[in-house]
């Protein structure tokens, strides 16, 4: 038997406590940005492995490889959508970009009006974890996130930002916390393992 953690991203079945919907409820905390392409840089800092922040244009990340991805969508408030059809850069390359200290081992994802979510350096290398910027062969609407957002099937998705702008590399003595892992949310958020509380349990 597969564990949780060897659950594909597009399984047709469900994780514990989940339900199905026939497509993912337009969540966020705060209103929708503005879109502002003269403005939009994407910025990778904290601890790199040469100890610069560095900051990238939409044409930087526009001209890394997209990646095609169906993958289902998993929310802590219980519902999930099947099958949804995103593309964009892979996590990976952009990590490749500016690439973490040794030491570092989490991240602090940062997006628009100052919304953070903790994520383990691992679940952001995975192959399956994109920078969205299409849903089901579309742009992204503002309301979904435009012009991107962070994909990362097996994670809830709170640990995803929508209008993600970049993520700190976290340093052994960072203790930073999330929004939403401020308000006792688990640092992980595995959704088949069901992690969805801080009172939980041990974190990666």
């Amino acid at each position: 038997m597969s564990s949780a953690a060897d659950q594909p991203h597009h399984s047709g079945a469900l994780p514990p406590g989940q339900h199905w919907r026939d497509e993912p409820e337009i969540m966020h905390y705060g209103p929708v940005p503005p879109l502002r392409p003269d403005r939009w840089t994407f910025v990778l800092g904290g601890a790199t492995a040469d100890g610069l922040e560095h900051t990238f244009e939409w044409a930087d990340l526009a001209a890394l490889p997209r990646q095609d991805l169906v993958a289902d969508m998993h929310c802590a408030t219980r519902w999930s959508a099947a099958g949804l059809h995103w593309a964009g850069p892979r996590a990976l390359d952009v990590i490749a970009l500016a690439p973490p200290a040794p030491e570092v081992s989490s991240v602090l994802v940062f997006a628009e009006y100052g919304y953070a979510a903790n994520v383990p350096l691992a679940d952001l290398r995975r192959p399956t974890t994109l920078l969205a910027t299409t849903l089901d062969g579309v742009p992204l609407t503002p309301e979904r996130g435009a012009p991107m957002r962070l994909v990362i099937p097996h994670l809830y998705t709170w640990k995803g930002p929508k209008w993600v702008r970049g993520w700190n590399y976290l340093g052994a003595e960072d203790t930073d916390l999330g929004f939403w892992e401020q308000r006792g949310y688990h640092r992980r958020g595995h959704a088949w393992q069901e992690e969805r509380y801080d009172y939980q349990g041990e974190h990666p």
